[in-house]
């Protein structure tokens, strides 16, 4: 076995605990689910900490996929009630194109972390071989920023019909002061795609994992922060304190007081110290007259 790396690389297992729950399918295959993540959420559910499901009253049948992104800190028990609820109340809905959420505790400003979004992160996206290798059919082309306040970014779908050109669907992206929401929306109507289409868009999933994974870096760059969520309030038991009584120590008339010196020790006790030893090489000393030796 070899030395240590000069640049040691850290598992994903430890950088990707931020989690996120969706309805499966809507990550596609190319979702990262950590092992951690996944044995730690079948524990919750086994144990029943999740009160999302233990109080869901219509008794919905829950298909759920785990996908985790970059990120250091482990999800609490409130985060993962949140995902639970949330992934709960987007199923119940019906009829709705929503495709993501995602909640900050606020956002300090929704202009700039819109104009991140469609000049740094969705050009980046729009180029990598997923998006950029299709050659069938429609495929996002570009993302442009719209809206009176800038904080809606549009990622266009095109498709060649008949050697021109067509908008073929569109990706709508709201930035909020609490978070982005992000819908599927229609095309060019003259061009006969006025409607929503009901089915998911070319490279859509890969769009949506993509979003989840640009949520976790706004957090990190510093665009938004990150929701703080209430812990839930446990009541502590009352515990009684007992007086406790105060000892006073008194000198008795017959001992006397010892003094702060007079403690255990070698002193104290009468050992004598010990006699002092010669530091370093002994010289021998030349033999005196007196030990018998000549003159």
């Amino acid at each position: 076995m070899g030395g240590p790396k000069r640049d040691p690389t850290v598992r994903e297992m430890y950088t990707l605990r931020s989690v996120r729950l969706d309805p499966s399918g809507n990550m596609g295959d190319t979702s990262k689910s950590n092992r951690l993540a996944v044995g730690e959420i079948a524990s919750q559910l086994g144990l029943g900490m999740v009160d999302s499901i233990a109080n869901n009253k219509s008794n919905m049948m829950m298909d759920v996929s785990l996908s985790s992104f970059a990120g250091t800190d482990t999800p609490t028990n409130e985060e993962w009630n949140a995902e639970f609820q949330r992934v709960l109340s987007n199923m119940k809905k019906s009829g709705g194109a929503q495709l993501f959420s995602a909640e900050f505790s606020s956002v300090p400003s929704t202009k700039r972390l819109a104009e991140w979004i469609a000049t740094k992160w969705a050009p980046a996206i729009l180029r990598s071989y997923d998006i950029a290798g299709t050659r069938v059919g429609a495929r996002p082309v570009y993302a442009l920023q719209t809206g009176d306040d800038e904080t809606t970014v549009e990622i266009v779908w095109q498709e060649l019909v008949d050697f021109k050109s067509v908008t073929s669907g569109k990706m709508i992206i709201n930035v909020n002061d609490d978070g982005i929401t992000a819908s599927r929306g229609a095309g060019n109507a003259s061009d006969g795609y006025g409607r929503v289409s009901s089915m998911p868009l070319p490279g859509e999933e890969i769009l949506i994992r993509r979003l989840a994974d640009a949520a976790s870096q706004a957090v990190e760059k510093g665009l938004a922060v990150k929701p703080q969520l209430k812990k839930a309030e446990k009541k502590a038991a009352a515990v009684k304190k007992e007086p406790v009584a105060a000892a006073v120590a008194t000198a008795s008339p017959t001992q006397p007081a010892t003094s702060s010196s007079d403690g255990p020790g070698p002193r104290s006790s009468g050992a004598r110290r010990s006699s002092e030893r010669s530091r370093g090489r002994r010289k021998t000393s030349p033999p005196s007259s007196t030990d018998g030796g000549e003159p």
